[in-house]
């Protein structure tokens, strides 16, 4: 074996090693930083759940929680996330907080009262049985996670429109008074300005709409802007970003999990997240149940359908909302309500309206 043969093996044997090492490190980082509590597969909810094999749905719950709140908090947001292994897509359906829906053991009530009367369990078991579908795992994550996580990608880009950049620079939605000198059009936002950002449901947007409509779209938009950066960063930074918004999430996903499901979304390609709303337009009308509090009551076969059509890409898309009945088939159970007048459109070919 010649000299210089035995150099070049030598110095990929060094890289080999000091990959592996990288490697390692992060493998047992990452085995420190999750400890899994509870385990949603666990949860009966029966046999009439739909589900795919390909098909991974896991529950992100947004919690607002003060310090002198009960562990489970305030259920913020409910979205499902959903990667198809098959087709290699990413989607996020966000669930209204406001459905009057039937909790297991409670009557009815809106849906994010389910996560403080049981946590996340009572929260699945919900959702699965009002909208018959499974999910295989849960993500809790408390909003200031989402903070600080934008504040390490160097900010996220969103469009603000006129009247929100004014809103926001007059009320305490962004916390920081010196971050309320926003301005109306595509911008960088940093951590704590996308977090009041995302809180805002008294102004209207020409996308999403007004009150919780407008949002949950916030939302969304939020987390996706989030998404494009950091995938933009080198891997390492992703590693680290990682690590540090693990100190702050509650899940049942261990290590292993978590890790195959990263490399199968590198593997996609980095698509673009399809998103969704439920309830859908045309299917719920609002009005006000026990004690006078708000509420969307809403067509649950048609939410059911375009669920399962939008998870698990059932075919073409349909028109749920005219096939199951519009607002003729929502329930109200015996509550005066009346159509939203100010649902948000999205027209875009092909898509559905949210």
């Amino acid at each position: 074996m010649g000299k210089k043969f035995k150099i070049i093996t030598a110095v990929f044997l060094v890289i080999a090693l000091s990959i592996g090492g990288v490697l390692g490190y992060y493998d047992a980082k990452l085995e420190a930083s999750v400890t899994p509590k509870g385990n949603l597969s666990k949860v009966d909810v029966g046999d009439d759940v739909k589900f795919d094999k390909d098909v991974v749905n896991i529950l992100l719950v947004g919690s607002d929680r003060r310090s002198d709140e009960t562990e489970s908090g305030r259920s913020d947001s409910s979205m499902i996330a959903t990667i198809n292994m098959k087709t290699k897509e990413l989607k996020l359906t966000s669930l209204m907080r406001d459905m009057y829906v039937d909790i297991p053991g409670h009557g009815r009530d809106k849906l994010n009262s389910a996560y403080s009367y049981g946590g996340v369990d009572l929260l699945y078991k919900t959702i699965a049985q009002n909208f018959d579908i499974k999910i295989d795992k849960y993500c809790v994550v408390d909003f200031s996670t989402f903070e600080k996580v934008i504040n390490e990608v160097g900010g996220i880009e969103i469009n603000l429109e006129e009247k929100e950049a004014n809103y926001l620079n007059t009320t305490n939605y962004i916390s920081k008074k010196k971050y309320r000198n926003v301005k109306a059009g595509k911008q960088t936002l940093n951590g704590n300005q996308a977090l009041g950002y995302s809180r805002v449901r008294y102004v209207s947007n020409s996308r999403y709409g007004d009150g919780e409509f407008g949002r949950t779209g916030r939302q969304r938009a939020v987390l996706e802007a989030t998404y494009k950066k950091i995938i933009k960063q080198n891997p390492m930074k992703i590693l680290d970003i990682g690590f540090s918004a693990l100190d702050d999430v509650s899940t049942d996903m261990n290590a292993s999990y978590i890790k195959g499901l990263v490399m199968s979304v590198v593997q996609f390609g980095v698509p673009k997240v399809q998103q969704m709303r439920i309830p859908i337009e045309g299917t719920y009308m609002q009005g006000r149940a026990q004690n006078r509090m708000f509420v969307f009551f809403i067509n649950f076969d048609a939410n059911k359908a375009a669920m399962e059509h939008f998870i698990f890409s059932k075919g073409k898309d349909q028109d749920f909302a005219t096939k199951y009945g519009g607002y003729q088939n929502v329930e109200t159970y015996g509550y005066s309500a009346k159509p939203d007048s100010e649902d948000a459109v999205d027209s875009s070919p092909g898509s559905y309206k949210r």
